[in-house]
Protein backbone atom coordinates (compact mmCIF):
# COMPACT_ATOMS: atom_id res chain seq x y z
CA UNK A 1 0.00 0.00 0.00
CA UNK A 2 2.85 2.09 -0.03
CA UNK A 3 3.11 2.15 -3.70
CA UNK A 4 -0.71 2.57 -3.99
CA UNK A 5 -0.57 6.45 -5.34
CA UNK A 6 -3.66 7.41 -7.74
CA UNK A 7 -2.05 10.04 -8.91
CA UNK A 8 0.20 8.39 -11.09
CA UNK A 9 -2.28 7.10 -13.26
CA UNK A 10 -5.42 8.72 -13.43
CA UNK A 11 -3.78 11.08 -15.51
CA UNK A 12 -3.19 8.35 -18.24
CA UNK A 13 -6.28 7.02 -17.77
CA UNK A 14 -7.98 9.95 -18.68
CA UNK A 15 -5.68 10.31 -21.66
CA UNK A 16 -6.57 6.49 -22.52
CA UNK A 17 -10.74 6.99 -22.51
CA UNK A 18 -10.13 10.06 -24.71
CA UNK A 19 -8.45 8.78 -26.98
CA UNK A 20 -10.65 5.99 -27.30
CA UNK A 21 -13.97 7.84 -27.13
CA UNK A 22 -13.23 10.72 -28.97
CA UNK A 23 -10.72 9.57 -31.40
CA UNK A 24 -11.19 5.90 -31.88
CA UNK A 25 -15.20 5.25 -31.60
CA UNK A 26 -15.85 8.62 -33.19
CA UNK A 27 -13.36 8.01 -36.41
CA UNK A 28 -14.57 4.35 -36.75
CA UNK A 29 -18.32 4.73 -36.03
CA UNK A 30 -19.61 3.85 -39.28
CA UNK A 31 -17.72 0.34 -39.30
CA UNK A 32 -18.90 -0.81 -35.71
CA UNK A 33 -22.86 0.57 -37.45
CA UNK A 34 -22.13 -1.58 -40.65
CA UNK A 35 -22.10 1.49 -42.98
CA UNK A 36 -18.74 0.67 -44.41
CA UNK A 37 -16.93 -2.28 -45.78
CA UNK A 38 -17.95 -6.09 -44.96
CA UNK A 39 -19.83 -7.60 -42.29
CA UNK A 40 -16.51 -9.60 -41.40
CA UNK A 41 -14.77 -5.97 -40.99
CA UNK A 42 -17.80 -4.75 -38.72
CA UNK A 43 -17.45 -7.86 -36.50
CA UNK A 44 -13.82 -7.28 -36.21
CA UNK A 45 -14.04 -3.35 -35.34
CA UNK A 46 -16.63 -4.13 -32.70
CA UNK A 47 -14.55 -7.37 -31.54
CA UNK A 48 -11.78 -5.02 -30.85
CA UNK A 49 -13.56 -2.22 -29.13
CA UNK A 50 -15.18 -5.10 -26.67
CA UNK A 51 -11.70 -6.40 -25.69
CA UNK A 52 -10.14 -3.20 -25.31
CA UNK A 53 -13.34 -1.86 -22.91
CA UNK A 54 -12.85 -5.41 -21.05
CA UNK A 55 -9.32 -5.09 -20.30
CA UNK A 56 -9.64 -1.40 -19.16
CA UNK A 57 -12.27 -2.41 -16.64
CA UNK A 58 -10.14 -5.02 -15.24
CA UNK A 59 -6.94 -2.41 -15.38
CA UNK A 60 -9.23 0.23 -13.45
CA UNK A 61 -11.20 -1.99 -11.37
CA UNK A 62 -8.55 -2.02 -8.45
CA UNK A 63 -9.07 1.99 -8.83
CA UNK A 64 -12.65 2.12 -9.17
CA UNK A 65 -13.60 -1.54 -8.07
CA UNK A 66 -17.73 -0.96 -7.84
CA UNK A 67 -18.23 0.84 -11.15
CA UNK A 68 -16.01 -1.64 -12.97
CA UNK A 69 -18.06 -4.34 -11.32
CA UNK A 70 -21.05 -2.88 -12.92
CA UNK A 71 -19.73 -2.63 -16.22
CA UNK A 72 -18.22 -6.11 -15.93
CA UNK A 73 -21.52 -7.22 -15.44
CA UNK A 74 -23.35 -6.07 -18.75
CA UNK A 75 -19.95 -7.21 -20.59
CA UNK A 76 -19.27 -10.71 -19.07
CA UNK A 77 -22.90 -11.88 -20.74
CA UNK A 78 -20.96 -11.33 -24.48
CA UNK A 79 -18.04 -13.82 -22.94
CA UNK A 80 -19.00 -17.11 -23.79
CA UNK A 81 -19.46 -19.75 -21.21
CA UNK A 82 -15.79 -21.39 -21.56
CA UNK A 83 -13.99 -18.00 -21.22
CA UNK A 84 -11.59 -17.71 -18.41
CA UNK A 85 -12.67 -14.28 -18.16
CA UNK A 86 -16.18 -15.31 -17.52
CA UNK A 87 -16.29 -14.86 -13.90
CA UNK A 88 -18.65 -14.36 -10.85
CA UNK A 89 -16.90 -10.74 -9.97
CA UNK A 90 -14.16 -8.88 -12.25
CA UNK A 91 -12.07 -9.30 -9.31
CA UNK A 92 -11.91 -13.05 -9.76
CA UNK A 93 -10.51 -12.50 -13.33
CA UNK A 94 -6.43 -12.29 -13.75
CA UNK A 95 -4.87 -8.57 -14.92
CA UNK A 96 -4.07 -8.92 -18.55
CA UNK A 97 -1.10 -8.81 -20.32
CA UNK A 98 -0.03 -7.27 -23.81
CA UNK A 99 2.17 -8.38 -25.99
CA UNK A 100 4.96 -6.89 -27.71
CA UNK A 101 3.95 -7.67 -31.13
CA UNK A 102 0.67 -6.32 -31.19
CA UNK A 103 2.38 -2.73 -30.95
CA UNK A 104 2.75 -0.65 -34.22
CA UNK A 105 4.79 2.41 -33.12
CA UNK A 106 4.36 3.68 -36.47
CA UNK A 107 0.61 3.33 -37.01
CA UNK A 108 0.88 5.46 -33.65
CA UNK A 109 3.10 8.18 -34.65
CA UNK A 110 0.80 8.45 -38.08
CA UNK A 111 -2.87 8.34 -36.14
CA UNK A 112 -0.71 11.03 -33.24
CA UNK A 113 0.11 13.50 -36.72
CA UNK A 114 -3.59 13.11 -37.61
CA UNK A 115 -4.95 14.30 -34.52
CA UNK A 116 -2.38 17.04 -34.25
CA UNK A 117 -3.38 18.30 -37.89
CA UNK A 118 -7.16 18.10 -37.16
CA UNK A 119 -6.71 20.04 -33.33
CA UNK A 120 -4.76 22.69 -35.08
CA UNK A 121 -7.54 22.56 -37.53
CA UNK A 122 -10.06 23.41 -35.59
CA UNK A 123 -8.12 26.12 -33.44
CA UNK A 124 -7.51 27.96 -36.44
CA UNK A 125 -11.37 27.73 -37.10
CA UNK A 126 -11.91 29.28 -33.68
CA UNK A 127 -9.86 32.14 -33.84
CA UNK A 128 -11.51 32.97 -37.57
CA UNK A 129 -14.87 32.46 -36.17
CA UNK A 130 -15.71 29.95 -38.69
CA UNK A 131 -18.07 27.57 -37.34
CA UNK A 132 -17.40 23.72 -38.20
CA UNK A 133 -20.90 23.52 -39.81
CA UNK A 134 -19.09 25.56 -42.97
CA UNK A 135 -17.01 23.45 -45.40
CA UNK A 136 -14.11 24.69 -46.50
CA UNK A 137 -12.70 23.97 -49.85
CA UNK A 138 -9.30 22.88 -48.84
CA UNK A 139 -6.53 22.76 -46.02
CA UNK A 140 -2.80 22.54 -46.15
CA UNK A 141 -0.99 20.92 -44.25
CA UNK A 142 3.16 21.54 -44.09
CA UNK A 143 5.67 19.40 -42.81
CA UNK A 144 9.16 18.69 -43.83
CA UNK A 145 9.60 15.27 -43.25
CA UNK A 146 8.18 12.86 -46.75
CA UNK A 147 7.01 9.95 -44.10
CA UNK A 148 4.95 12.38 -42.02
CA UNK A 149 3.45 13.76 -45.24
CA UNK A 150 2.75 10.02 -46.62
CA UNK A 151 1.11 9.85 -43.17
CA UNK A 152 -1.11 12.51 -43.44
CA UNK A 153 -1.77 11.17 -47.06
CA UNK A 154 -2.93 7.82 -45.70
CA UNK A 155 -5.38 9.35 -43.29
CA UNK A 156 -6.75 11.91 -45.29
CA UNK A 157 -10.20 10.74 -44.98
CA UNK A 158 -10.55 11.62 -41.44
CA UNK A 159 -8.79 14.93 -41.87
CA UNK A 160 -11.29 16.13 -44.33
CA UNK A 161 -14.61 14.60 -42.04
CA UNK A 162 -13.16 15.71 -39.02
CA UNK A 163 -12.27 19.74 -40.36
CA UNK A 164 -15.29 19.60 -42.92
CA UNK A 165 -12.85 20.26 -46.19
CA UNK A 166 -13.22 19.46 -49.36
CA UNK A 167 -9.37 19.13 -50.27
CA UNK A 168 -5.90 18.78 -48.43
CA UNK A 169 -3.23 19.90 -49.87
CA UNK A 170 0.43 18.06 -48.44
CA UNK A 171 3.20 20.03 -49.29
CA UNK A 172 7.26 20.60 -47.70
CA UNK A 173 7.04 23.86 -48.63
CA UNK A 174 7.23 25.87 -44.96
CA UNK A 175 8.91 29.02 -46.33
CA UNK A 176 6.23 29.67 -48.48
CA UNK A 177 3.92 29.19 -45.28
CA UNK A 178 5.71 29.37 -42.14
CA UNK A 179 6.85 32.78 -40.64
CA UNK A 180 9.90 32.83 -37.71
CA UNK A 181 9.24 35.13 -35.25
CA UNK A 182 11.30 35.83 -32.11
CA UNK A 183 9.72 36.85 -28.75
CA UNK A 184 11.75 37.87 -25.87
CA UNK A 185 10.84 36.49 -22.26
CA UNK A 186 10.39 39.89 -20.50
CA UNK A 187 10.75 39.10 -17.06
CA UNK A 188 14.44 36.96 -18.02
CA UNK A 189 15.77 39.75 -20.01
CA UNK A 190 14.81 42.20 -17.08
CA UNK A 191 16.71 40.59 -14.85
CA UNK A 192 19.58 40.36 -17.41
CA UNK A 193 19.84 43.77 -18.65
CA UNK A 194 18.00 45.60 -15.82
CA UNK A 195 17.11 49.25 -16.92
CA UNK A 196 18.55 48.79 -20.12
CA UNK A 197 15.38 46.41 -21.53
CA UNK A 198 13.60 49.61 -22.78
CA UNK A 199 10.98 49.50 -25.15
CA UNK A 200 13.66 50.16 -27.97
CA UNK A 201 15.53 46.92 -26.97
CA UNK A 202 12.37 44.73 -26.97
CA UNK A 203 11.12 45.83 -30.34
CA UNK A 204 14.62 45.40 -31.59
CA UNK A 205 14.88 41.50 -30.70
CA UNK A 206 10.85 41.33 -31.86
CA UNK A 207 11.76 42.04 -35.23
CA UNK A 208 14.44 40.14 -35.80
CA UNK A 209 14.15 38.61 -39.24
CA UNK A 210 13.97 34.58 -39.53
CA UNK A 211 17.90 34.31 -40.97
CA UNK A 212 18.90 35.90 -37.61
CA UNK A 213 16.99 33.57 -35.66
CA UNK A 214 18.47 30.86 -37.86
Amino acid sequence: MDDYRLYSVVKHILEFLENLTNWYVRLNRPRMKGEENTAEDQRIALNTLFDVLLNATQLMAPITPFLCEHIYQNMRNGLSDDSPLKKDSIHFTDIPSHSEALIDLVTEETVTHMQHAIETGRLIRDRINIPMKYPLSKVVIVDANEHTLAGYKTLEKYIKEELNVLEVVLTKDEDTYVVYKAAPDNRAMGQAFGKKFDKNMRTQVENLSSDQIR
